[in-house]
């Protein structure tokens, strides 16, 4: 039946229109599978969508129109990821605002144009932390969750993209779905792949316990694979991964590798795997076995059979274990020369999933922080965060987990002089300013309130004291130096500053003790800092109290 057959009841045309979206997920399988026609049933399928007005299958469609223009042509896929974006972002379906965004993350993850590279971490920590909240269909959440896990994994951030995975499987069904073949198999086969890359990294690392992981994480990933439909050259491909893991992981896979290969035709796999995976887990084989002539032919034919671009992972350790060779019963500088680089690469590698992580965080305080936009969450007159949005914020920082944290309470320094003296327009013109001088000194974590009055606060999240001072310093100089004459003749404004810094489980402990620091500085004059360091543990013999004269 076409779009517009009247002959359709409700019930019918509710399936309809159900099944269309799965067939968009469908016929992504098929474009990543290279069906014939599968380009052209997209088409069709968005001129039916739009015909009917499906918004959610109009979504899906694009979705596989974008991943169909990626397999086109990878950097010109941009276009269609946009237009993907701008669709779920007006329909307002964060799951597929995630999936598109994670898509485009991809694009340029080579660091060659470094703003791109950095614009691309971002698109992928804002999809994660969508996800983390977006409700909706299990088959597009699962889908989006698959492509972060891919994002994370090309940028060698295993132990995030295996997050990503356990987040995907975590959404399917118990009883499996008529769509759960369109999504779960990529899942596992990703998965399980994914752990062959990182084992044959933490091979060449010595990392014996890693590589153990890797084979304890592959062993569950096959077990939630045992009732999924794989496609056949998939299983043939996840039987070669398993055969290289098990000899990584120091099982005698030899056997299995040779008869893997007898099985297999070289003329419809060469410079592709599984060839030269199965190559590899003999050459391991034969390596820890002492038969090492043998073993050498074989890390040749892994060499010749591994695309080092398509599989750089399992190509460096073939180039590893070629080195390994070469070095028995000889001064192996050149190995050593290849470790010392692994290693290097490995430090940058842990410096990027730190950094990722950061920027997780910083997301997730932001997308907390983005709810204290509403106006109830608002201070009326300086546009800063009020007492709600204060309460709301510290609870946002206790649900993520954040550890430190450093409080400013901040108060004019004979504010009432100013209203008595310059009127009421004035003071508030004065408390503008100020509440401008603190949101400008925060970062998109931090949050900046206006407590009542001539009274602020400023939240610093994941700050020491060190790092609080030199904030808290620099807000009091701009202060001192705003042009105030300019506002009224002779107007001169300063303000004093209660800090206290510690562990943000002590929250009610550190804003008693900011209000603390708070008075003695007015009580010494004002125009100055006092701060404290709240300790997890208090130390005998240490005053807790510093001051600052600025």
């Amino acid at each position: 039946m076409g779009p517009l057959d009247p002959t359709r009841t409700p019930s019918s045309r509710a399936q309809e229109r159900e099944n269309a979206r799965i067939q968009a997920f469908k016929l992504v399988v098929d474009v990543q599978a290279a069906v014939y026609g599968a380009s052209e049933a997209i088409d069709r399928l968005l001129d039916d969508a739009l015909a009917e007005g499906w918004p959610e299958v109009v979504r899906a469609g694009i979705f596989a129109a974008a991943v169909a223009a990626v397999a086109l042509d990878y950097k010109h896929g941009l276009p269609a990821i946009e237009r993907l974006l701008a669709q779920a972002d007006a329909d307002g379906d964060h799951a597929m605002v995630a999936l598109a965004l994670a898509m485009r993350s991809s694009l340029d993850t080579t660091g060659e144009h470094q703003s791109a590279a950095l614009d691309a971490d971002a698109d992928l920590a804002r999809a994660t932390v969508l996800l983390e909240s977006a409700h909706g269909d299990e088959l597009t959440r699962m889908t989006a969750h698959n492509e972060c896990a891919q994002a994370f994994g090309d940028r060698w951030l295993w132990e995030l993209a295996d997050e990503q995975y356990a987040a995907a499987l975590s959404l399917a069904p118990s009883e499996p779905p008529a769509w759960l073949p369109f999504v779960l198999p990529a899942i596992v086969y990703n998965q399980a792949e994914m752990q062959v890359d990182w084992a044959c990294a933490q091979r060449q690392l010595g990392d014996d316990e890693g590589v153990a992981e890797r084979w304890q994480t592959w062993e569950t990933t096959m077990a939630t694979a045992v009732g999924v439909e794989l496609p056949h050259l998939w299983r043939t491909e996840l039987n070669a991964l398993g055969c290289l893991l098990g000899a990584i992981a120091g099982h005698d896979t030899g056997e299995e590798a040779q008869a893997q290969l007898a099985a297999l035709s070289p003329d419809e796999h060469v410079r592709a795997w599984p060839l030269g995976h199965l190559w590899l887990a003999m050459a391991l084989q034969r390596t820890t076995s002492g038969h090492l002539a043998e073993a050498a032919e074989a890390t040749e034919a892994a060499l010749m059979n591994i695309d080092p671009h398509g599989s750089p992972d399992t190509y460096d350790l073939a180039l590893s274990v070629a080195a390994e060779l070469e070095g028995r019963g000889g001064h192996a500088v050149g190995l050593r020369y290849g470790r010392r680089q692994l290693e290097r690469r490995s430090a940058n590698r842990l410096a990027a999933l730190g950094s990722m992580r950061s920027r997780l965080q910083a997301e997730r305080l932001h997308s907390e922080h983005d709810l204290l936009s509403r106006h109830a969450h608002l201070d009326d007159l300086t546009g800063l965060s009020n007492r709600r949005g204060f309460d709301r914020y510290l609870a946002a920082l206790d649900h993520q987990g954040i550890d430190a944290v450093a409080i400013l309470l901040v108060d004019l320094d004979g504010f009432k002089a100013v209203n008595d003296h310059y009127g009421h327009a004035t003071g508030d013109a004065v408390l503008i300013a100020v509440a401008g001088v603190l949101q400008t000194s925060v970062r998109q974590v931090d949050c900046a309130v206006r407590l009542g009055g001539d009274e602020f606060a400023v939240v610093l999240a994941s700050a020491n004291l060190e790092v609080a001072r030199m904030r808290a310093e620099a807000v009091v100089g701009t202060v001192r130096q705003h042009p105030w004459a300019g506002m009224a003749p002779d107007l001169n404004v300063s303000i004093s500053v209660g800090l206290a810094a510690g562990p943000s489980s002590s929250m009610r402990e550190l804003i008693a003790a900011a209000d603390s620091a708070l008075y003695e500085a007015k009580a010494a004059g004002g125009h100055r800092i006092i701060s404290r360091q709240l300790p997890a543990r208090a130390s005998k013999g240490r005053d807790p109290t510093e001051e600052t004269l600025t």
